[in-house]
């Protein structure tokens, strides 16, 4: 995760679609300065008039009153700056999941490997008998083909495990922001998981997830954004008032010839002028388009709200889902030890027993069998209880609580600012 949080490519796209966002916020506070432009030209003319013009002029445009419109502006942009950094937070919450969930997946074919030698080893035992009995002539040719046939069996799943080892590796160094076929390997198996730390009930989980899911506060930040834009269209259908000046000096550098009765000259002259005043704008008629975008930033707030509202929806059903998984993999993982444990010993007795003619090859593979599967069950109850408790951590939107929770509110849709997750 140290590397993954280093190098991965989605958490850099996030990081700088903030920075983006966060520029774009101070360009719209540019509407509150006055803007000054300067304008510099010059003409030369030949001829009977010769010689040169030239003007300088700076022009001053500022916007005193616009019933809201710039500070509902900054207000949209600070929001969409505000849900590109909850993005970022949960793009960084992503990765730290899908990367535990990948190494967990790779360390789970790792063991189903070796769960599937040990079985393989122990199919090539019962084959064995099975041969000795032959020869001893106690048993009949189909007991060989069908310890064969189970042999061939377990040996095809080891291959199957040992494809799955190669896949879930580069699955594992995709989800860090390696190339799928670097060359590495992890060293450790992961301790027990805490899952004492899981004495909160649901509700508790829940009203956890419903503050700090950072998703869940990019779309309350969209829900704010919507409301800044609905002001912004609202505000362009009353008049603004606008501050102007101008400061320009002209000069001109010239020589007329005289003819035809004129007389010709020099000129050599400069004049300042200035003025200041107020302009009051106001619409009259733009084809609709005012009320039209009214209409379009309204039904785009309702359209934030509902998502917001489905986002909540998914964050309850996220992380009861993922509770009751990771309850159903603990219990799965105890369970299976027994399974395991009976499993290896009626394997045992029932090799004694072939071996002893007391017993049929019916009862020696489906005593085989039932071992493969346990070994199996084993490894996937534990995998699962890994993945599963990184999805719930990932639910939740932070580390599982060592005390309960208090009640949290829901949403904001009434207006109520809602409370902010760490960043």
């Amino acid at each position: 995760m140290d590397v993954a949080l280093r190098i991965n490519p989605d958490t850099q796209e996030a990081w700088d679609r903030a920075r983006s966002a966060a520029a774009q916020w101070g360009a719209a506070r540019g509407d509150y300065y006055p803007t000054i432009d300067g304008d510099v030209s010059g003409t030369a003319v030949g001829g009977s008039a010769r010689g040169v013009y030239g003007q300088v002029g700076v022009s001053l445009s500022y916007l005193l009153l616009d019933f809201g419109g710039r500070e509902a502006s900054v207000e949209s942009a600070r929001q969409v700056l505000a849900a590109a950094n909850w993005n970022h937070n949960q793009a960084i919450q992503d990765v730290l999941r899908n990367v535990p969930q990948a190494y967990y997946n790779y360390i789970g074919y790792k063991a189903q490997v070796r769960a599937s030698e040990a079985s393989l080893k122990e199919a090539l035992t019962s084959l064995t008998s099975t041969e000795q009995r032959r020869k001893a002539g106690v048993s009949t040719i189909a007991d060989v083909l069908q310890a064969r046939s189970n042999a061939d069996q377990v040996r095809l799943t080891l291959v199957a495990n040992r494809g799955g080892v190669k896949v879930s590796r580069g699955e594992l160094a995709t989800a860090v922001g390696w190339p799928a076929n670097i060359d590495f390997d992890v060293a450790v198996e992961p301790e027990d998981l805490p899952l004492s730390r899981m004495e909160q009930n649901t509700k508790d989980l829940i009203n956890l997830a419903l503050r700090d899911r950072p998703a869940l506060e990019s779309a309350r930040a969209t829900v704010r954004q919507g409301k800044a834009d609905l002001k912004k269209a609202e505000s362009d259908l009353w008049p603004k008032l606008v501050a102007t000046g101008n400061v320009e000096w002209t000069g001109i550098n010239a020589r007329i010839s005289g003819s035809y009765g004129v007389f010709g000259g020099d000129i050599d002259d400069s004049d300042i002028s200035y003025y200041g005043g107020l302009a009051l704008q106001f619409p009259i008629f733009q084809g609709f388009s005012l009320r039209n975008k009214v209409r379009a930033a309204r039904s785009d707030l309702e359209a934030a709200r509902a998502a917001l509202r489905a986002k909540e929806v998914e964050v309850i059903s996220d992380v009861w889902k993922s509770y009751y998984n990771v309850r159903t993999a603990a219990q799965q993982v105890e369970t299976v030890k027994t399974l395991l444990v009976s499993s290896k010993e009626s394997y045992r007795v029932s090799l004694a027993r072939y071996r002893a003619g007391a017993a049929d090859i019916v009862e020696l593979l489906n005593a085989q069998s039932l071992l493969v599967s346990a070994r199996s069950q084993e490894v996937e109850a534990r995998t699962d209880l890994f993945t599963f408790y990184a999805e719930l951590v990932h639910a939740i939107g932070a580390d599982l609580p060592s005390a309960p929770t208090g009640n949290l509110p829901v949403s904001e849709l009434k207006g109520e600012e809602p409370p902010h997750g760490k960043k």
